[in-house]
């Protein structure tokens, strides 16, 4: 059966403002789930904010589009029900593994020395809550598609035959975009506000105490923020700085550690707890003094409690065997850190001899590994 020429014309059109809304569908979602870690982290000296979030973007775009052409396909209410059911699954499933597993990824595409580490692990109170914030998600997603059919049939009716929209047709077209967008705004609220509002609060705390020549403690009864947390490192801090986060902890009391890296090579580690800064700490005890002394006497300073490292049986027999390689104590590099994992170089300035240590977590540092490493040009 050959279709006459307006029906080919009718039904390139239906696919393509099937596909046109998914895309918009799928922008809105991103819209409102990261829209406000865009706006608000680009002025926190926060590190690599936007790659985890254009990829996010990108996928829930591809998703939209895709389940937008595939409901189209056929004129089934219950066939655009059930493809965008499918959809909205795969929608919070990137939303709520984004923070986690998708900036890992990109981690390791960046730094390819932190490869395979689980730099963010997903957890279960992370998939609880990617769960609560889908479920208005795919019900609202499905009922959308459930409803796809006689939104493009409005659209089309408003449409001539070149395919140019009348002010309707957008108007109907759009008309789902702000429920998706509100949906998202949930998912924001769920999945990603802990994490930002950390990062904001130390950003604020650094930004406006460590200069702040009055009371620390009077400062934060009146604007609501723990500037007197940093008040045993504040004498560290440099004007420049980074952060990013170590560690998250989605319980009840939405644990977050965030790291502050300062260009004078001060390094603080931030504890926030339920909305709150309860106290920042020097990091670099365990990295600046531990690990020297465990390179060539394979343990740490009895001494220096702060600067205790973890090291299992496998790796302290490497280290054993090594000692006799120091001839002097080494001095060390951080090279990078990604969540709560750092990259050291400690180098002997006797006779150059390196070595390349993995170092793992916030609260207790765990030697993961050291490798010898060559340091010819």
């Amino acid at each position: 059966m050959h279709l006459s020429d307006p029906e080919v014309a009718h039904r390139r059109l239906w696919r393509r403002f099937g596909l046109r809304s998914g895309l918009l569908l799928g922008l809105a979602l991103a819209l409102g789930t990261w829209a406000l870690d865009a706006v608000t982290l680009s002025t926190a000296h926060v590190r690599a904010v936007y790659p985890p979030l254009l990829l996010g973007t990108l996928i829930l775009a591809l998703l939209g589009t895709s389940a937008g052409w595939l409901a189209s396909l056929r004129d089934s209410a219950l066939w655009g029900a059930l493809v965008w059911f499918l959809a909205a699954g795969a929608m919070v499933w990137t939303v709520g593994h984004l923070p986690y597993e998708g900036r890992s990824l990109l981690v390791w595409l960046a730094e390819r020395r932190f490869w395979g580490l689980p730099i963010y692990a997903f957890s279960t109170a992370a998939r609880a809550r990617m769960l609560m914030a889908g479920f208005f998600l795919v019900l609202l997603l499905a009922v959308l598609g459930l409803l796809q059919s006689y939104r493009l049939e409005g659209i089309l009716s408003e449409t001539d035959a070149d395919g140019h929209m009348s002010a309707r047709a957008w108007f109907l077209l759009g008309l789902p975009l702000p429920l998706v967008f509100a949906a998202g705004l949930v998912a924001d609220d769920l999945v990603n506000k802990p994490e930002r509002l950390a990062l904001r609060l130390v950003d604020e705390a650094i930004h406006t105490g460590r200069t702040y020549a009055g009371d620390l403690f009077a400062l934060s009864q009146k604007r609501g923020v723990n500037y007197n947390a940093i008040a045993g490192v504040r004498n560290q801090m440099s004007e420049d700085y980074t952060l990013s986060t170590g560690e998250v902890s989605l319980g009840e009391s939405n644990a977050v550690t965030v790291v502050a890296h300062f260009d004078n090579e001060a390094w603080i580690n931030c504890l926030v707890v339920a909305e709150q800064i309860l106290h920042c700490y020097d990091a670099g005890p365990p990295y600046w003094q531990g690990l020297p002394a465990l390179l060539t006497s394979g343990e740490t300073p009895e001494e220096c409690q702060p600067c205790a490292i973890k090291v299992g049986d496998k790796q302290h027999d490497w280290l054993l065997a090594q000692r006799e390689d120091w001839t002097a104590s080494p001095s060390v590099t951080r090279l990078a850190q990604w969540g709560s994992y750092v990259l050291m170089q400690a180098r002997s300035p006797a006779d150059g001899h390196t070595v390349e240590c993995l170092l793992r977590g916030i609260r207790v540092v765990t030697l993961e590994r050291c490798r010898k490493i060559s340091t010819e040009a």
